[in-house]
């Protein structure tokens, strides 16, 4: 979600460790003019530490509800709504893609009873759910690895469920990409089985002082993520058995983000200097208008059809 990529590291008090990873992340933008695969396990790799240390555990929008009143309520709405979307029961062999540190997983693992198998493309991300999923003491029911969602290492028609959380646009970063990511979870998914999918997708070209501002916040430019996912899982054999859009109710994510980022203001300089924490607090305002103008939030229940 947008609160935990505030803190873009391109300056300050950063360890080698973490210059490097910068450097890993930003290197394909200057040269390439794009994203790739390894840039964004990179960026996540990055700002993971800085996520948990200001925002906590969850790494995607708050959806609040009537009577929501803070983000840790909206974030778990968020992963309740797309587990209902998934359709899990007890015992269920579920895949969570981009299980960012387990949070949802454990949460879901909790509620539902079923065995979850999440994967992320960033080790730290990954580094750091191991470790809460066995202080939660469930390595019975969770068991997170590192690996690409493009390319799963699991047989066919696996699992009863899967789960994608705000992660389609991160992980697909050409549009062949959202192709090859939808035929794999048709390909891994049993026969009936369903998948919770959410994501941010636009509807329009953000300007360029508008992308700016996106790549700064999201690591995404708007163009990346004019997709129109319903009809890509229908034409790669899935039913939309249901379709939301909750953008308006992500909307006030934005406003608990930068309340945390201006309370805790000092604590940014410290780490990343006034100059960037300035910066990046300009651009973080700017994120709710053009989420307004061009912005969608989907929300799916999709269905692998019985074959007969």
């Amino acid at each position: 979600m947008g609160k935990r990529k505030i803190l873009t590291a391109k300056g300050g008090s950063l360890d080698l460790r973490k210059w490097v990873t910068a450097l890993k992340m930003a290197f394909p933008l200057f040269v390439l003019r794009r994203r790739t695969n390894k840039s964004v396990g990179a960026y996540f790799d990055l700002i993971t530490d800085d996520g948990r240390a200001f925002y906590g555990d969850n790494f995607h929008f708050g959806i609040f509800l009537n009577g929501t009143k803070t983000l840790e309520d909206a974030l778990n709405n968020h992963t309740d709504i797309v587990s209902k979307m998934a359709c899990i029961k007890e015992g269920d062999r579920v895949l969570d893609i981009g299980c960012g540190i387990g949070a949802p997983a454990v949460r879901i693992a909790n509620q539902t009873g079923s065995h979850i198998t999440g994967i992320n493309i960033s080790r730290e991300q990954i580094r750091h759910a191991m470790e809460l999923v066995e202080v939660e003491g469930l390595a019975d029911q969770i068991d997170v690895q590192h690996g690409n969602a493009l390319e799963l290492d699991f047989e066919d028609a696996s699992f009863d469920s899967a789960l994608c959380i705000e992660v389609a646009g991160d992980i697909c970063v050409k549009d062949v990409q959202k192709v090859c990511l939808v035929e794999e979870l048709y390909r891994i998914l049993k026969p009936g089985g369903h998948i919770g999918f959410s994501d941010l997708v636009f509807t329009g070209n953000p300007t360029s002082e508008e992308e700016k501002s996106m790549r700064t916040i999201l690591y995404h430019e708007g163009k990346e993520l004019l997709t129109d996912w319903p009809s890509l899982f229908r034409r790669c054999g899935f039913v939309v058995k249901e379709e939301r859009d909750y953008i308006k109710e992500t909307m006030e994510t934005w406003t608990h983000s930068a309340d945390v980022y201006e309370e805790r203001l000092h604590e940014v300089e410290k780490r990343y200097g006034k100059r960037i924490a300035a910066s990046s607090l300009n651009h973080l305002r700017r994120i709710p208008e053009i989420m307004e103008k061009y912005g969608s939030f989907m929300v799916m229940s999709i269905e692998k059809p019985i074959q007969s």
